[in-house]
């Protein structure tokens, strides 16, 4: 309980004015992509002073051209870093764009802005007046001449390296320690890169002040409410309602209306692409359903994007870029990556449960039946025209057992208020039942005790709700990941144009990092790039360039 009312706490404090800016910069994997490209993200933070924040929990990007945005991803934040992926949609035009960063608390400037190139290979389609074509005989190749080095950092590599070969990088840092992202990658000289590096960030000016208050343990959810009585606002009932997601029981969330039939949500930040289930609940009996409103401010690309220029000239590094895509879905990409370490919800943090396994021999009929005959501590019992699930608790010292009401049920982690639809539901589908008996507390409710219907595959999905349920595709915080540039057992050409990825390695003071390398199984120029901070926050950066023949 303790820590629910300290979370409960921190997020009624994050909706404080905000003093200062946040300010993100974004270091991505490379500076040119096809659309269908997954690109990786890693993010440095700073707050007062340009020190390392810590305030916002969660970051928003957007892919921004002339013509609007493209992509919209959320990355989690965590001691002034972060990471994460998101993918281009494969009918995102030819042109250049800005991955613009910001936190609740800050709005995105354009010069500040990560620019990267986006080719479309399969629809042909064009940023409005945003692309120039330049005849083969005109073309020449954008050189990447070595971006100016800072803070001592050193690369150690070999210069030359054959095909399909093992090869080591050392990473040496300078007295402190080091944290930094690391790429490595094939340098086909689509486009040049844009220059930007964290030193000239550090030193640049303030983001424009964002337009909601700071999200210091995760996103702030906010949802309207539509169904309430109308009038003034004294007339206009206020409800209750839930955020819940399947397959995780720590992603439960309770929020109350104002008198406008707003909701804010304190989350602790839910990760990946989910379906939440959200409802509603009147005092009044009404059906009322909420919908949930965009994090994002859409900011505009600014004025002075400049033109992509393209060429027939570029055409045998586009179809190796693609035939490179073509492997990497085929080979299921995202499942190569490794999942680094992220914030964890803490609501049913050091609870303990007791599970009951219902295995082959262990069957029932029906949710009241397991209650009856299975389960000594939960009763399905039926009062006021209801069906409750109530909780029995034995207290050791008086040998006494309590019923205890007001029982948060779940299936797959989603709030089931109305217990009577747990009646119809195929209870040979369930596997575990996990129940906690201790209170917990959350969005300023206090639950005296747990219990989870855990099914087979989150059949939970299959459950008819009622309306005043709805169930909403949200987009969560991108899980961060590095890509220490595996293939699946049996791989024979080896395509790969990214060939390591690390947005977050951290070296102790003054030590080294040695990554281990695999050449693909084509020639070409390559390049090192690392950037990152020190201990104390000074900018570092360094790069390398090798060729594979």
């Amino acid at each position: 309980m303790i820590k629910r009312f300290v979370f409960f706490l921190i997020g009624a404090l994050a909706l404080w004015p905000a003093a200062a800016q946040d300010r993100i910069f974004a270091v991505t994997d490379r500076n040119a992509y096809l659309a269908g490209d997954l690109v990786f993200c890693s993010l440095f933070y700073t707050a007062e002073n340009g020190q390392m924040g810590d305030f916002s929990a969660v970051s928003y990007l957007e892919l921004v051209s002339a013509d609007g945005t493209a992509v919209e991803a959320k990355i989690g934040l965590f001691n002034g870093r972060g990471s994460g992926s998101f993918r281009i949609p494969a009918q995102t035009p030819t042109g250049y764009y800005r991955l613009m960063a910001y936190t609740a608390r800050s709005q995105a400037l354009a010069e500040s802005a990560r620019l990267i190139a986006v080719y479309n290979t399969k629809e042909g389609t064009r940023v409005k007046d945003g692309v120039k074509v330049v005849p083969a005989q005109d073309w020449k190749a954008p050189k990447n001449e070595p971006d100016s080095e800072e803070g001592g950092l050193s690369l150690s590599m070999p210069a030359r390296l054959r095909q399909n070969r093992e090869a080591s990088l050392l990473i040496s840092a300078p007295k402190g320690g080091a944290d930094l992202s690391v790429s490595v990658f094939h340098d086909d000289a689509l486009v040049a890169s844009d220059g930007k590096t964290l030193a000239a960030f550090l030193g640049g000016s303030n983001a424009a002040p964002g337009k909601r208050s700071g999200e210091y343990e995760g996103e702030i959810i906010q949802a309207n409410v539509e169904g309430l009585e109308q009038g003034t606002d004294e007339q206009k009932d206020q409800v209750t309602a839930f955020l819940s997601s399947a397959g995780d029981p720590s992603n439960v969330y309770i929020g109350r209306s104002d008198r406008n039939g707003r909701i804010l949500f304190f989350t602790n930040n839910i990760y990946g692409d989910v379906e939440l289930v959200c409802e509603v609940t009147s005092a009044q009996g009404r059906r009322c359903h909420m919908n949930l409103s965009s994090p994002f401010y859409h900011p505009e690309a600014g004025e002075d994007m400049p033109l992509l220029s393209i060429s027939p000239a570029q055409r045998e590094a586009l179809v190796a870029r693609k035939a490179a895509l073509q492997a990497q879905s085929a080979l299921q990409m995202d499942t190569l990556v490794r999942f680094l370490p992220k914030r964890e919800n803490l609501l049913l943090s050091g609870a303990n449960k007791v599970r009951y396994h219902l295995d082959d021999y262990t069957r029932f009929t029906s949710v009241r039946e397991i209650c009856v005959e299975f389960i000594s501590e939960l009763q399905f019992v039926h009062r006021d025209n209801r069906w409750r699930i109530r909780m029995l608790v034995n207290d050791g010292a008086s040998s006494r057992t309590y019923v205890q009401d007001n029982i948060l049920v779940l299936m797959d982690g989603v709030v089931i208020t109305d217990h009577g639809i747990l009646e119809d539901f195929d209870a040979m589908l369930l596997e575990d039942i996990d129940i906690y008996k201790q209170p917990v507390m959350m969005g300023g409710v206090t639950f005296n005790g747990v219990v989870n219907f855990i099914t087979k595959r989150n059949y939970v999905t299959a459950l008819r709700f009622p309306d005043n349920v709805r169930v909403i595709d949200f987009k969560g915080v991108s899980f961060p990941v590095a890509y220490p540039g595996a293939l699946p057992a049996g791989t024979t050409a080896d395509t790969r144009q990214l060939l390591y990825w690390h947005p977050a390695l951290e070296i102790p003071s003054e030590g080294q990092a040695r990554i281990l390398l695999k050449t693909p199984s084509y020639s070409g120029h390559f390049r090192v790039v690392v950037e990152g901070w020190s201990s104390d926050g000074k900018p570092l950066r360094a790069q390398y360039n090798f060729t594979v023949e």
